[in-house]
This record gives C-alpha cells, structure tokens and sequence, in this order.
C-alpha cells in the first residue's frame, strides 16, 4: 500500500522534473546555438577580405552583430523560461487558459500604468532595426556624450570621458547623434597674423594635409579641404581646414594635423598670434603726442 502511494506522488512529479531538466538543457542549447550563429557570422566578416568592405564597415558590422547577439540571447531566454512556467503550472493540473486570459488583462492594465517601461521597448526595437547605433558608437544623447557600452531593449549605458558610467531609458532618447556612423570630419581652425602671406599660408595648410594623409590613408577618407579665410577676427585672420575620415578617427587626425601644422608654420616663420592690448600714453603738455607705447 505505501509502495502504490509513493509510486503516484512519484508519478505526480515526474512530469514537472522532466519539465524543469527540459527548460534547462532548453536554455542552456539555445543561447549556445545562437551565440555560436553571431559569432560565426563575426568571424565570417571578420576574415572576409573579399566583400570589398574596408575596416571601418567591417568593424560597423561586426558592432551591430555583437549588439544584436545579446538583444537576440535575451529573447530567446524570456521565451523560453515564459514556456517552460505555463507548462510547468499545466504538469501539475492547472487550467493555464484562466491563467492566460488573466495575464492578458493583467497586461492590459500595466501596459497603461507603464507607459514608459513600453516606450522603452519599442524605442529600443526601432534603434536595433533602423541601426541608430551599436555597442562601441560614440553618440550624444541629450546633455550625455560618451561610448556605448551596452545595449538592452530597456536602456543604453554610456561611459563619457570622465568614467562616468550612464544609463538612460530607451524611451527618453528624443535627440541622438552619432559621432562615428559613417564618416566623421576633423575641423581645423587656425589663426595667422596680419601680415601674414595669406596664400602662402593656405599652401601650406594644404601640403600637410597631404602628408597627413600618406601618413594615414587608412584613417583619412577623402583629400582635405582648405576652405581659405573663414573670418577677420580680432588679432588674427582665421582660416579652415576640413579633413574627412572614417569613423571615430576625426580625434586623432585633429591633433596630428594641428602638431604638424604648428611646426611648419614655425618653420616658415608663420606667426600664429595671440590676443594682445597696444597701450599708448599721451604727452601731459601736448595731448597730442604720444610719448610711448606699451604692448600688453
């Protein structure tokens, strides 16, 4: 008699067991499977020197992979543990449709008091479809500026250049800019004085842009434009540069041009001046006069 009670209790919770193993090896094959996909397809753009991408497309590419892996491994465990909990409840006799028309109704309901947990979501799913930015973009959003360092459907976590660690909802994502999508560009206003051979200048402006770019032709895009005198400003005339780079490298190709413009402007004895004061002091006698005068 207690071997036929303990053989339908034993009976009773075979069904749950086999569903909790299930959902493990379930979990655990799954996220494997999938994490090998994207790391397969990693590895295919990674090696692929046939497709005609350059590095900086293929490291875009392999940016929205990673970021997709982990949005991918995370849906397929939420559904995976959501089936495993209905069929554990069902293994033990419980009508799971009374349960899903609750859970229906109960969604309704947090749907309209979680808005923003919702907003959340959906703006999370169009930044992943329409490619706003991936893990290892540099963008700006709102008052934040730093590195994508990781990407949930939820929120995005930002490192700036102090450290600072930010995570900010999906849904507050009004205004985005994304410092290295497609091409960035360094901008380099340079200042000479006066007296300044102008066209000479700009010669040279424009031969170091083109060392520059010997240098690094796989960090500069296209040849720079001098654009020539951008204004008259006070102690000094003001001219331009645009140097067009892959993505991300405006940074480095800023300050190397900035270092090598210096030191041919120094060369060529191209003074780069500084805001200065003339003080003239009058003859007490004659106000007229001017009896010397004082740079500050």
């Amino acid at each position: 008699m207690d071997w036929r009670i303990a053989e339908r209790y034993l009976g009773r919770f075979t069904l749950p067991v086999l569903v909790l193993i299930c959902w493990y090896i379930a979990d655990r094959v799954l996220v494997k499977i999938v994490g090998k996909a994207f790391d397969r397809g990693i590895e295919k753009v990674k090696k692929n020197r046939a497709n005609k991408l350059n590095k900086h497309e293929r490291s875009s590419r392999i940016k929205r992979l990673g970021t997709l892996k982990v949005l991918v491994m995370d849906l397929v465990r939420w559904g995976v543990g959501a089936v495993a909990v209905l069929t554990f409840m069902s293994s033990f006799g419980f009508n799971i449709m009374p349960i899903l028309t609750g859970l229906g109704i109960a969604g309704l309901a947090i749907s309209l008091a979680a808005q923003n947990i919702i907003r959340d979501f959906l703006n999370g799913i169009f930044v992943v479809i329409e490619d706003h930015y991936a893990v290892g973009d540099v963008v700006k959003i709102g008052e934040y500026f730093g590195v994508v360092e990781y990407f949930s459907l939820r929120a995005t976590h930002l490192s700036d250049l102090d450290g600072n660690y930010i995570i900010i909802p999906n849904s507050n994502i009004a205004e985005l800019v994304n410092a290295t999508k497609y091409w960035s560009q360094a901008q380099v206003i340079v200042g000479v004085a006066y007296e300044t051979d102008v066209r000479k200048a700009l010669g040279i402006m424009e031969r170091v842009a083109g060392e520059l770019k010997g240098s690094f032709p796989d960090k500069i895009k296209e040849d720079a434009l001098v654009q020539g005198i951008l204004s008259f400003d006070d102690s000094a005339v003001s001219l331009r540069a645009l140097i067009k780079t892959f993505p991300g490298e405006h940074w480095f190709i800023g300050r190397e041009y900035r270092l090598r413009l210096k030191e041919a402007f120094d060369a060529e004895g191209i003074t780069i001046p500084f805001p200065q004061t003339d003080i003239w002091v009058r003859s007490p006698e004659d106000p007229g006069k001017f009896l010397q005068k004082t740079t500050a």
